[in-house]
């Protein structure tokens, strides 16, 4: 049985949002992790994990968890990686 070749790509991201305040526009942007899992070649799954200016405890904690995951869904260790 042949196991599919996993991988997973870690990239700090600046993602930029427009919102609609009362009919005006407002535009901002936040930084975060994206991590991109591909299997065989193409991309599967992504998950984004914001942080802030000054991460929190809990910030870094989502990050390791998020990080966690994406390795053992790399080392085959789990089936889906959410």
């Amino acid at each position: 049985m042949h196991m599919s070749e996993r991988a997973v790509h870690v990239e700090v991201q600046l993602r930029h949002v427009t919102v609609d305040a009362g009919g005006t526009p407002v535009s901002f942007s936040y930084p975060g992790i994206l991590l991109t899992g591909s299997e065989d070649g193409e991309q599967v799954c992504e998950r984004w994990v914001p942080f802030g200016d000054d991460p929190s405890d809990e910030d870094d904690e989502r990050l390791v968890q998020a990080l966690h995951q994406a390795l053992l869904w790399q080392g085959h260790e789990l089936r889906l990686w959410s």
